[in-house]
């Protein structure tokens, strides 16, 4: 009896076969960074090439100051950077494809000077009802830039994301605190990582705030307030938040967040929430002065 698997089931490749390509990419990739870093742009681009034309290199990728350097340098990079793109895109268009191919084809978009573009595929997709998996990993890179456009009902479905990540950024920040010498970090990057979460708390997570504000979800404005308070409660956090509600045109909880900003802070220590609340139309403006 014999015994060996039917032909449809064995590798096509023998394992040793497929590593030894492997590794052979590999080699070739260090080989073309290194002659991008000498200047040898020709070469480097003809390097490059032969490896993002080989299946076993779907797992690497130039960073983005590279690709820009390349294509300011040797501007017949450019042609074939854009093709990259393009291939990228049509699976995308298709409804192909996954968060490291988004990402791959955003940062592309980046370096050759088309950003909106990664926007304008969205929009594509999302009029062409694109799975959820799919407009969410192309949103993790652009749902800032739809909040300032004041796009909120685009977001109605990433909110819980938005959500999650800011839950977990505040975990992380009160996880520092309570336990320093957990993830075993030196002085130096402990404050980074602490400094870090606090410019989230500033930047990304009030504009979270402003999109439940937006979408008219009081009870996870209110949390998403709250949680980002917990990370720091000061002058500069309560004024991006009324800011954001302002934009959002929840002028009702700006008032309320300057109220209770008022309740926590002297007035010469709440001198950028007294701006901010400023932006308010004249008649709210004009009942919070009464």
């Amino acid at each position: 009896m014999k015994d060996e698997l039917p032909e449809e089931l064995k590798e096509q490749v023998a394992p040793q076969a497929r590593l030894n390509a492997e590794k052979q990419i590999d080699e070739e990739f260090t080989i073309a960074q290194t002659l991008l870093d000498e200047k040898r742009y020709k070469e480097a681009l003809k390097k490059f090439k032969w490896v993002f034309a080989n299946d076993a290199s779907y797992d690497l990728f130039l960073p983005s100051n590279k690709i820009t350097k390349l294509c300011k340098n040797y501007p017949p990079a450019a042609t074939v950077i854009k093709r990259w793109r393009n291939d990228k895109e049509k699976l995308l268009i298709q409804h192909n494809g996954d968060s490291k191919l988004i990402g791959q084809w955003d940062t592309l978009n980046s370096c050759l000077g088309e950003k909106n573009r990664t926007l304008d595929v969205f929009m594509q997709l999302e009029a062409s009802g694109a799975q959820k998996k799919l407009r969410h990993s192309i949103l993790y890179r652009i749902w800032q830039r739809i909040a300032r456009a004041k796009k909120y009902e685009i977001l109605r479905d990433y909110l819980p994301t938005l959500g999650f990540h800011l839950l977990l950024n505040v975990v992380e920040y009160d996880s520092l605190v309570l336990f320093p010498g957990h993830r075993k970090l030196g002085k130096n990057d402990r404050s980074y990582e602490l400094a870090r979460h606090v410019r989230y708390a500033l930047g990304d997570g009030t504009m979270c705030c402003e999109v439940a504000f937006a979408l008219g979800d009081k009870r996870v404005a209110s949390a998403f307030a709250s949680k980002i308070l917990s990370i720091e409660c000061s002058d500069r956090v309560y004024a991006g938040l009324i800011k954001g509600a302002i934009r959002a045109r929840a002028y009702a909880e700006a008032i309320a967040l300057l109220n209770d900003a008022r309740d926590k802070f002297t007035p010469r220590r709440l001198r950028q929430s007294n701006k901010a609340i400023k932006a308010l139309p004249k008649r709210q403006l004009a009942l919070l002065n009464e």
